[in-house]
């Protein structure tokens, strides 16, 4: 499947645009035991806290795409995930694509379904429906994120990396930023919409968020800005190359 195709069968979240700043926010003063629970990846007692304090903050549009992540799940058509299960005659490792009906298929078993499925969930989610043709399976996932990233990095295109990396080491699998980027400018966009906008995201750098913190998916964009040269600095460039072609002129006529 392509990534536009995926893009396009994913959700839109109205409140994407300020649901990271919203989300850095509310969580700092929860208390340590909700600050334990979130881990790298959310888990689906502790977006349900930051659900409720949206609410209670009147940011309904905000509270409700975090509701609409946790009834659909994280696993779209397209993902990729990293499955590792034991328990049967032979263990299985390899590396499945999320089908139609956000399906997977793991050895000679019926599809296991990651509907409703958060990453933090989907060890215990495969586990319990392996259990239906083993006594005691034993499962470990990981979650792998294909992004864009584009602008002013070493190596600009797309990066796959593990759900929890930091949203920071995306940018270092793209060859880390330049001299000219600008992160307080940068900008992650799903599709034509802005996720999250300048400024959070140099929160998101900061804070050391995951991609999962961050609610960001595959086929999401890291637009990295970069800063335009200035005036004087255009100016000059265009008087070099002037000067440049006058004396690649006055060469040619000697000859």
């Amino acid at each position: 499947m392509s990534t536009d195709h995926a893009s396009r069968s994913r959700p839109m979240y109205s409140g994407g645009a300020i649901l990271i700043a919203s989300c850095l926010l509310l969580t700092a003063p929860l208390n340590a035991q909700a600050a334990s629970d979130q881990t790298l990846y959310r888990t689906r007692a502790f977006l349900d806290s930051v659900a409720t304090g949206l609410s209670s903050a009147g940011k309904t549009a905000e509270a409700a795409a975090i509701r609409d992540r946790l009834k659909v799940g994280d696993f779209y058509p397209g993902d990729r995930i990293v499955v590792d299960l034991y328990g049967g005659e032979e263990p299985f490792r390899d590396t499945v694509s999320v089908r139609a009906g956000q399906e997977i298929i793991v050895a000679s078993y019926p599809a296991f379904t990651l509907k409703g499925v958060l990453r933090s969930e989907s060890d215990s989610a495969i586990a319990a429906q392996a259990r239906r043709f083993l006594q005691r399976p034993v499962v470990r996932t990981q979650p792998l994120v294909r992004v864009l990233v584009t602008g002013a990095v070493g190596r600009p295109g797309f990066v796959t990396v593990r759900g929890d990396a930091a949203v920071s080491d995306v940018v270092s699998s793209a060859g880390g930023l330049t001299g000219a980027s600008r992160l307080k400018k940068s900008k992650v966009k799903r599709g034509s919409e802005t996720l999250v906008e300048p400024d959070s995201l140099y929160s998101v750098f900061r804070s050391g968020m995951t991609l999962d913190q961050a609610d960001i998916r595959a086929g999401d964009e890291l637009v990295i800005d970069e800063k335009k040269p200035s005036n004087w600095t255009s100016m000059m460039f265009g008087v070099s190359m002037a000067i440049g072609a006058l004396f690649s002129v006055i060469q040619l006529t000697r000859l």
